[in-house]
């Protein structure tokens, strides 16, 4: 695991004193060429290694054992310089070199989510986010790709305002990388006719949650006494003009299997999955779908731990810069706490095995 976390950190500093990835992420041609106090590195590292706290207090942080001291003004006009987007391909980067260290049966389990928060109340955040909180805050809401097994996230959006969190899933699954195995867990509302076929065109598995009245089949298999079974979808033209159904190839016909979980509380859960029968049974489907949920305790610990919602920036451009490296640093946080779980098994095996 110490390799790993070697690797992740060598290939952030590669990239950001890379000129090619420079110039591909500042804002202006004339930006970052001459040598100044604060380089493009510095004001990287700056983002990535803040606390969470107030301007003042991470730039005193910054200048700890620096011959020359800078303010945070400095600092804000150097971030502006930077856009968003080298936060967001460094997240892609960084995170192709975490270990797929942990498969359910050899597969990957990938998970999208959600989560919105409030932004400073600025006029340029106001004007653009249209939908502000009940207390009259700009909003931001975000979807995240995450490796629910490993820790690891893998991708994200992020938007002031609302999302389409359907739109973004899928945009997050065009530009999906992994080639291993994997298994896509999908809550209620990300399911679609497209991103279904997304995943089939892609050679992806996946197991989600569905509405019963997701498709007229389904309607059907949920009022049925069964509670395991393939059935066939077919989407013609026709249909597909008369559910205004964008983005898909049509027709579209495939199978599909339905899976109906009784709730101890009653009622049930259906889930669709191409997982073959003989390989994965009902009570797999159902353990799959549970696993779902740890995309949650990432987002836990995003905000309380890493303090995601803490914004040091006051413009749209500092926040995303901060948002993504906030995904970063967790990536780092979580190979660092398996590296120490590894130190304690060993240690625990050690001990075991003298007092035998």
């Amino acid at each position: 695991m110490q390799v790993a976390i070697e690797e992740m950190l060598e290939t952030i500093v590669s990239a950001i004193n890379a000129k090619c990835f420079i110039e591909r992420h500042k804002r202006k041609a004339t930006d970052f060429k001459r040598e100044r106090k604060l380089s493009f590195g510095e004001i990287v590292n700056f983002v990535i290694g803040n606390l969470g706290t107030s301007m003042d207090f991470e730039v005193l942080h910054f200048c700890n054992g620096r011959d020359t001291t800078v303010t945070p003004a400095a600092i804000s006009k150097a971030r502006d310089k930077i856009k968003y987007t080298a936060f967001e391909e460094l997240l892609k980067m960084s995170s192709a070199k975490s270990p797929v260290t942990h498969t359910y049966r050899g597969y990957r389990l990938t998970a999208y989510d959600g989560m919105k928060g409030e932004l400073p109340r600025t006029n340029e955040l106001m004007s653009a986010s249209s939908t502000p909180s009940e207390q009259g805050y700009p909003q931001f809401h975000a979807i995240a790709e995450y490796d629910v097994l490993n820790c690891c996230y893998t991708g994200a959006i992020f938007n002031l305002g609302t999302t389409d969190e359907r739109k973004a899933a899928i945009e997050l699954l065009e530009n999906h990388t992994y080639e291993g195995d994997e298994i896509f867990l999908l809550d209620r509302g990300f399911p679609s006719l497209k991103m279904i076929q997304q995943l089939e065109n892609s050679g992806k598995k996946y197991v989600m949650r569905v509405s019963k009245s997701f498709l007229k089949e389904v309607n059907e298999f949920g009022k049925s006494s069964a509670t395991d079974e393939v059935i066939q979808i077919t989407y013609d033209k026709r249909r597909g003009a008369t559910n205004r159904v964008e983005g898909v190839q049509l027709p579209y016909i495939f199978s599909v299997r339905c899976v109906k979980i009784e709730l101890s509380g009653g009622g049930a859960e259906l889930l669709l999955t191409n997982l073959d029968k003989v390989e994965f049974s009902k009570k797999d489907i159902g353990e799959l779908y549970n696993l779902r949920w740890k995309i949650e305790t990432g987002f836990l610990n995003l905000k309380y731990a890493v303090c995601i919602e803490d914004f040091m920036g006051v413009k749209e451009n500092s926040i995303k810069q901060e948002f993504f490296a906030s995904l970063i640093k967790s990536n780092i946080y979580m190979l660092f706490v398996e590296a120490a779980n590894e130190i304690i098994y060993n240690k625990k095996n050690r001990l075991s095995t003298n007092t035998r």
